[in-house]
């Protein structure tokens, strides 16, 4: 008797708890659109723009940059010039920052030596490098 007992309690605890796991999983589905209709829609971040004064050498050197910046969070618009030895960014800055910018331009090799305020010129200052490609 105690054996049919247990058994039809163990067969009612796993029927309870396949309801309930149904009702959360259900529940999972419908949750996330109630809070989406109640939460105002998520603010963008604001459009921030900067130009870094970086030390590239050559084309090589400012394709190496337009491939790994370009794919950094947050990076709307990149411009890199060799001429002006610039890298010019649009960011969104609820994503990335300035710092942040600069340490992964930083971490290809590229010297950042300053960045330009908005409205100034750059100065031509390509020099002859010696570098090793």
């Amino acid at each position: 008797m105690y054996n049919i007992m247990k058994k039809t309690i163990i067969l009612t605890i796993a029927a309870l708890m396949t309801v309930s796991s149904a009702y959360v999983a259900a529940a999972e589905v419908t949750e996330p659109s109630v809070l989406t209709d109640k939460k105002p829609a998520k603010k963008k971040g604001e459009v921030k723009e900067v130009t870094f004064l970086v030390h590239l050498h050559c084309e090589n050197c400012v394709k190496k940059v337009q491939e790994n910046i370009a794919f950094e969070k947050g990076v709307k618009d990149l411009k890199v010039s060799l001429d002006d030895q610039t890298v010019a960014l649009k960011y969104d800055a609820a994503k990335t920052s300035e710092e942040t910018l600069k340490t992964a331009i930083e971490k290809l090799g590229y010297p950042v030596s300053g960045k330009l305020e908005p409205g100034q010129k750059a100065e031509h200052h390509h020099h002859g490098h010696d570098h090793q490609h």
